[in-house]
């Protein structure tokens, strides 16, 4: 495990280094969409209760802002896909910044650092959760993996199987709670969600406290009177768009959305973005006539005649991009 770390690193630093001949050679007026979730100090509790792959700091975030600038055209998604759309000259390249789900840390510690670099965002709300103290599934999972490194005998060995967590697993906590998630991804929502309000009723109270993790109403208008930063929409309550999903709800997940958003931003909300990236063929139908563009989690770049319903991205975190030739590695979309 050592040898293949160690040699991924090497990797990527030598991809970091070719970085700027393999942004050369991609075409003219390409885009690359960065995707970021939650950016955090370290030492924040709210380490404890994410996936590495959800978080940034806020000095990283800085770094990647300033390395951008020396690549790249800092642009607003959806000023560029406007451009794209009525044939209008665009930046020989360019990138743009984008975050899921409306963390209340994009207010408190993103925004500022896109404030000092004057740089543009967008940022997808959970339209039906903004203000609340509603903890996302997996953010639950991790709370119970800790509550059980606390009490490990508080739950069955069959209960927690039935969530992917494997008691006698020898293996640290990411990944404990990596596999978790990825296990849960392949039940419904609905049976996840269920599952864990059966498990979260037994834990002490201390356990189930939650804070308020979410962007208010008052944070995302102080956001949008900046100037910088646009919305769109990520669904009313995270709901993956699978096949199979309810006519009624797919139906209210992708439109009522939007008009929840307008109402309270009194201005269009033309962006939609995909929970967790997926999405049933009668989903992409209802997006499509609802929105004029919508990000996924596929990993790529994108040019002029993209699909704007099918926006490839590239996801950033701390882990694979805190250094200067990782970060630029990771942009260039091969590792």
């Amino acid at each position: 495990m050592v040898i293949v770390s160690r040699a991924k690193r090497s990797l990527r630093k030598l991809i970091g280094q070719a970085a700027p001949l393999l942004f050369a050679l991609r075409p003219r007026h390409s885009l690359a969409v960065l995707t970021y979730h939650r950016v955090l100090p370290r030492g924040d509790a709210a380490w404890n209760s994410e996936q590495p792959g959800m978080c940034v700091t806020p000095q990283t975030l800085t770094m990647h802002i300033e390395v951008l600038r020396e690549h790249f055209e800092i642009v607003d998604l959806q000023d560029w896909l406007e451009r794209a759309r009525s044939n209008r000259p665009l930046p020989a390249r360019a990138c743009c910044l984008t975050f899921d789900d409306g963390w209340r840390d994009n207010h408190d510690h993103a925004f500022p650092v896109l404030q000092r670099a004057a740089a543009p965002a967008t940022i997808f709300l959970v339209a039906g959760l903004i203000g609340s103290h509603y903890q996302f599934w997996p953010n639950r999972l991790a709370s119970l993996l800790r509550a059980l490194q606390e009490s490990p005998g508080s739950f069955g060995a069959a209960e927690l199987a039935s969530i992917g967590i494997m008691p006698g697993a020898e293996s640290g906590f990411e990944a404990r709670l990596d596999a978790a998630v990825s296990f849960c991804k392949r039940m419904p929502d609905a049976a996840v969600i269920e599952k864990l309000e059966a498990l979260d009723s037994r834990l002490p109270a201390a356990a189930r406290t939650v804070t308020r993790d979410l962007m208010n109403q008052e944070e995302i208008l102080a956001l949008q009177r900046s100037g910088l930063v646009r919305f769109g929409s990520h669904s009313i309550h995270h709901t993956r768009l699978v096949e199979g999903l309810d006519e009624t709800l797919l139906s209210n997940e992708v439109r009522r959305s939007r008009e929840m958003l307008e109402s309270l931003l009194a201005q269009p909300v033309p962006l939609f973005c995909y929970p967790n990236g997926e999405y049933s063929s009668r989903a992409l139908q209802v997006v499509h006539a609802a929105y004029d563009a919508a990000v996924t989690t596929r990993r790529g770049w994108n040019r002029r005649d993209s699909d704007p319903w099918r926006l490839a991205r590239l996801p950033l975190h701390e882990d694979i991009s805190a250094d200067r030739a990782s970060f630029l590695a990771r942009v260039t979309g091969l590792v």
